[in-house]
């Protein structure tokens, strides 16, 4: 029986790839979109999602089960970004971005649990990021909620195994997405932050306009899948090197060369 997998986020970027990977690596997929403009995509199906709605979801995985009868793994995709100063956010602002990055992860994985508990196995794939361990300057939010789906995750991971419910963690550095062009900012601005939010803007555009094609990322989440790639953080990229960074060294070492990453002086 082939295995089905349910991808969020999948339209675009890195979850289109890794949805078109896995389906021609012989899955049935299942990606979903808010948007969806055609039924299919590079050998999936697509499905209209909205992860910030409880019914949209019960939906999503309700349409899934009617079409193929089962789930085998679920991938967290779908997220989305906020720049700018935390002084400059407002808490409703940043619930914005918990709502898809966080909470959007949640209802997904509290859809599809009672399913995988069920069958007694079943994959939960959560894409994080570089920014799950390392902070970058105005990106606190999403820093934030990245940092918030690691520690989430790892309890899961913790707590299902007995189960026979794999959950990994997959966490690329700079690749190449439509992410960027997606991204929102908070309507308050400050000017003593200015200079050098724009700055970081303009490095993080150039990291995300230069980077590699995701295929790597695409890759990683199906050798976790055929269990070829164990255990619960992947890191994907020539980037991840700033985590080990983050373990070994002073805090001074990290904060300047951090900084240096972003084009900031000190």
């Amino acid at each position: 029986m082939d295995k089905v997998i349910l991808i969020t986020g999948a339209s675009s970027g890195i979850g289109r790839k890794i949805a078109g990977r896995l389906a021609q690596a012989g899955y049935r997929v299942f990606g979903t979109s808010r948007h969806p403009g055609q039924p299919t995509l590079d050998g999936f199906e697509l499905l209209p999602l909205d992860v910030t709605s409880e019914s949209s979801v019960r939906e999503c995985v309700g349409e899934v089960i009617a079409r193929a009868g089962r789930i085998d793994g679920l991938v967290n995709n779908a997220g989305i970004e906020l720049l700018g100063a935390l002084e400059e956010t407002t808490v409703e602002e940043a619930k914005a971005i918990f709502e898809t990055n966080f909470f959007g992860v949640m209802r997904m994985t509290n859809a599809v649990l009672p399913l995988l508990r069920q069958q007694r196995q079943g994959l939960i794939i959560n894409i994080s990021s570089l920014a799950g361990y390392m902070a970058a300057p105005f990106h606190g939010i999403y820093t934030a909620s990245k940092h918030a789906l690691e520690g989430y995750s790892e309890t899961l991971w913790l707590e299902v195994e007995p189960l026979g419910i794999r959950v990994a963690l997959i966490e690329p550095g700079f690749f190449k997405s439509e992410i960027g062009q997606r991204k929102t900012f908070p309507a308050q601005s400050i000017p003593d932050y200015a200079v050098e939010k724009a700055t970081v803007i303009r490095a993080w555009d150039r990291f995300i306009e230069d980077g590699d094609d995701p295929a790597p990322v695409a890759e990683t989440v199906l050798a976790v899948i055929e269990g070829r790639s164990k255990g619960l953080r992947h890191p994907v990229g020539k980037d991840t090197f700033i985590a080990r960074l983050k373990w070994l060294a002073p805090d001074g070492l990290v904060r300047r060369r951090v900084r240096q990453t972003f084009n900031l002086k000190g």
